[in-house]
């Protein structure tokens, strides 16, 4: 079973190396985001609960997002394990998220921590917005989510580096580079479990 985290800085690459690491092992990339789309598409008991703080742009509780992460990680396709992406994003997430895996039988194999210079992130962040034509990701924007990033998620690095499972993963490379580097690290923990 491979568990895996993927934490980092927006533009570091997570969503592309998660569908990476998802596709060589065969277990799902669980990108939030989508967990919220998909639980309010199929009109879930969830679904429903977060529709209206969801249409509204607001931030989805905590217990909220535990309670959806739990139904998602018990789904049969992660079975075998899971890639986590953008969840958690604070200590109080982190916390509920160690307490619920270990209910769950589920520990975490590995924690991946993209590391990306500040200055690549915003030059990356600002080429996505140029070729997507996203509207929210104005330089303001995105330094906001950067500043918000350091102030409660970083924070999470040592968390997990004081449980001894924590990899960090240069992220300024070709995504191929990246790829391989993760690949190493998964073998790596393969070889310990």
């Amino acid at each position: 079973m491979l568990n895996v985290l993927l934490l980092g800085p927006q533009g570091a690459g997570k969503g592309t190396q998660g569908k990476l690491i998802s596709g060589e092992n065969g277990i799902p990339h669980i990108a939030t985001g989508d967990i919220l789309r998909a639980a309010m598409a199929a009109g879930t008991e969830l679904g429903r609960k977060v529709k209206p703080i969801y249409d509204a742009g607001g931030l989805v509780p905590d217990d909220i997002m535990i309670e959806l992460i739990r139904e998602r990680l018990c789904a049969d396709d992660a079975a075998n394990g899971f890639v986590l992406d953008g969840f958690p994003r604070t200590a109080v997430q982190a916390e509920a998220l160690d307490e619920m895996l270990d209910e769950i039988g589920r520990p975490l194999s590995v924690v991946l921590e993209f590391q990306l210079p500040e200055e690549v992130s915003i030059e990356r962040l600002t080429l996505r917005a140029q070729e997507e034509g996203r509207a929210d990701d104005t330089p303001e924007s995105i330094r906001n989510r950067l500043r918000l990033y350091h102030e409660q998620t970083e924070p999470l690095i040592e968390h997990y580096r004081a449980r001894g499972n924590l990899v960090g993963v240069p992220a300024n490379r070709p995504i191929e580079e990246v790829f391989e580097e993760i690949q190493r690290a998964l073998e790596q923990v393969a070889v310990r479990r």
